[in-house]
């Protein structure tokens, strides 16, 4: 009886193993492996640049059905951080996406915090609230052919305002502005 169970746990972990077939299709390998996702921007002539996360070799983004709310979140290598939120009225399509607030009072636009996690001043810039900038976010390609990944592509070029007094840049200009990520539809992050 024990030799039968220690064969049996045996297949098991042979049949789950790293080179075993999960069930995973393999044609869409680049989709995958997040290979050519990337997310950059020049601020104020300057070039920012975020990668996908090595652990997860993606960009963390999100979407939420009950607002249409689409987010990316993007981070340097030196810790600073920018993200962009939009939100659609009826679906998320390639189009222009204003920085304002959705029904349920939700921001949308650009967001950038510039300071290092270390850092204790706050230099938080938005394009929300003043004034609503009609084109922040331009959605200029979405293919959804992989149902388990879709990849969303667009461009951004928005002025930044303050958020605090700590801020001495009151206004930034965004320019150059693209990205182009994969969205891993699952249980958290629902298809669209």
């Amino acid at each position: 009886m024990l030799l039968g169970s220690c064969a049996l746990l045996f297949l098991f972990v042979v049949s789950c193993g790293p080179n075993s077939d999960t069930g995973k299709d393999t044609t869409n390998a680049n989709v995958e492996s997040g290979a050519d996702q990337f997310f950059s921007v020049k601020i104020n002539n300057v070039l920012w640049e975020a990668f996908p996360s090595k652990e997860f070799k993606t960009y963390t983004v999100s979407y939420k059905t009950l607002s249409r709310q689409f987010s990316i979140f993007a981070e340097a290598a030196d810790g600073s951080r920018m993200d962009l939120s939009f939100h659609a009225v009826d679906k998320l399509v390639p189009g222009n996406y204003p920085s304002t607030k959705n029904d349920n009072g939700i921001l949308s636009g650009v967001f950038y915090y510039p300071e290092a996690k270390s850092s204790d001043k706050e230099m938080a810039s938005i394009t929300s609230d003043v004034p609503v900038q009609e084109n922040a976010v331009q959605i200029t390609k979405m293919d959804k052919s992989d149902k388990t990944a879709y990849i969303i592509e667009g461009t951004f070029s928005p002025v930044l305002y303050a958020l605090y007094e700590t801020n001495p840049n009151r206004t930034s200009k965004l320019t150059e502005g693209k990205f182009r990520i994969i969205y891993h539809p699952d249980a958290m992050n629902p298809a669209f």
